[in-house]
């Protein structure tokens, strides 16, 4: 298939590049900047200089895809701006062709409530944080495009060699420093793997399926204190947790590390019945041992 790409070197959507070239796709990635569409270009995939902020200047080239994957947030002050651009651009688009578009558009798990760390069910009613409020209005409204097969992937906490939580606690740890964050040591958080990630997008282009909406989630959940003890003795560094306060002068809107006081547990289960997908990452132990020499 021809499939467009935002978001390209992301720590989700770098992963999934490569994972769509694997398969055989030609993929065209939009590249804001000549330093992403170098990375961009030596990953395989062909590049469109644009920015996600103006949809209007690149959307024509989605139009003579089979599938546009959107894997590109800002999260800044021009979120919501940007994000009902691309709504408007996406609904714009002629209704006549030979088959649907199909629009993998990408969620995430903060779009779903606090659950004190209980499993939460993939048909609970969005109560996302401020912050994701704008991506719960995007998915309505592309959901309800009768000329787009969309299909949308919500992400559990990602976890890669160079982004994500587990990342970000190496990091702290081999520079001597705590690891800061919203969440307290018994703070559930669902995780998943980068590469595991990007399987699933792979199914979930693949089957173009109308209307679909799957959890990426490997690991259901692990309190962060866990998390943190396992770092510290993988590393054989010490790691403390340190609770970070919001902000003061941060909107709401634009807090998005608020996810990560949330306590919550997913299941694959569904991701898995709908697309085939299975995630090789499950454990806390093994994942954190297999991302630990990568990023170290």
């Amino acid at each position: 298939m021809r499939i467009f790409l935002t978001g390209g070197t992301g720590t989700i959507g770098a992963p999934v590049l490569q994972s769509l070239i694997s398969a055989g796709h030609d993929v065209l990635a939009l590249a804001r900047s000549p330093a992403s569409a170098e990375r961009l270009r030596a990953a395989g995939g062909a590049v469109l200089q644009g920015d996600i902020r103006a949809p209007q200047n690149w959307i024509g080239a989605v139009a003579d895809c089979d599938t546009l994957v959107h894997t590109a947030a800002t999260f800044d002050e021009d979120a919501v701006a940007a994000e009902r651009r691309l709504v408007a651009a996406l609904t714009a688009l002629p209704a006549e062709r030979a088959s649907p578009l199909h629009v993998v558009y990408t969620g995430g798990v903060w779009l779903f409530p606090d659950s004190g760390g209980a499993p939460v069910a993939e048909t609970a009613a969005f109560a996302p944080i401020p912050a994701f409020a704008h991506v719960a209005n995007a998915i309505r409204s592309l959901l309800a495009q009768r000329h787009l097969a969309v299909s949308v992937v919500h992400p559990a906490l990602v976890c890669g060699r160079d982004g994500g939580p587990l990342a970000e606690m190496r990091d702290a740890a081999e520079s001597g420093q705590t690891f800061a964050t919203r969440a307290t040591p018994d703070t559930v958080w669902p995780l998943v793997d980068a590469g595991d990630l990007a399987a699933l997008y792979l199914k979930v282009v693949e089957a173009r399926r109308y209307r679909l909406q799957v959890i990426g989630c490997g690991i259901s959940g692990v309190p962060v204190g866990s998390l943190v003890r396992l770092v510290s003795e993988t590393l054989g560094l010490r790691l403390d947790l340190a609770q970070e306060e919001p902000p003061a002068d941060l909107p709401p809107c634009q807090d998005v590390s608020a996810g990560y006081a949330l306590s919550q547990a997913f299941s694959p289960e569904r991701a898995t019945r709908l697309t085939g997908w299975r995630p090789y990452h499950t454990d806390p132990a093994e994942l954190v041992r297999a991302l630990m020499p990568l990023c170290g």
